[in-house]
């Protein structure tokens, strides 16, 4: 894309309310990190490499020990792939176990957001080719699907969802 393309396309987007920031990889990745350490919520739209440095940074041995993220099995993926529609690749995510004993996966979460922003948008996010949508600190609160309770971190001795693949990723500061 030319230059005066790419400003047209930039004025386009701030005129909508949003910003755009420029900067080396190091630096973006040091502006989403303080995002995630300040507890604000924010969603950063990413290069792979950048996103590919936050999350290095971010999911340490330790932290991935801790929160419990693990990658959704195989059977998993399937059944997301033919009951939701949606294809997910390399997803992994940190379960709550509601106080029914429902363990709230990443079919349900999905599944919800589905329900709250439509196929559509979910498939486009699961789809994206050059970039990473990550949500900071996100407002998502998980619903049981078994008792519709609420679910936060207060709810699960699993310290709270948070989700990881190469499209689309949702990171907690739970410190």
């Amino acid at each position: 894309m030319d230059a005066m393309k790419l400003l047209a396309e930039i004025d386009r987007m701030v005129a909508t309310g949003k910003v755009v920031t420029s900067a080396n990889d190091e630096a973006v990745a040091d502006i989403v990190l303080a995002t995630i350490t300040s507890g604000t919520t924010a969603s950063f739209y990413l290069t792979r490499a950048q996103a590919a440095l936050v999350k290095e940074r971010f999911w340490t041995p330790e932290r991935i020990r801790r929160t419990g993220l693990r990658p959704i099995s195989p059977e998993e993926a399937e059944r997301i792939r033919v009951e939701l529609g949606v294809r997910v690749k390399n997803f992994r995510c940190t379960p709550i176990t509601c106080g029914c004993g429902h363990v709230y996966d990443a079919f349900d979460f999905i599944q919800q957001g589905i329900r709250e922003h439509g196929l559509d948008v979910v498939n486009s996010v699961f789809s994206l080719k050059d970039s990473t949508f990550l949500q900071v600190n996100p407002s998502f609160v998980p619903i049981c699907p078994v008792d519709d309770r609420r679910l936060s971190r207060t709810h699960s001795s699993d310290g709270g969802i948070e989700y990881d693949c190469d499209e689309y990723g949702g990171c907690c500061y739970q410190e």
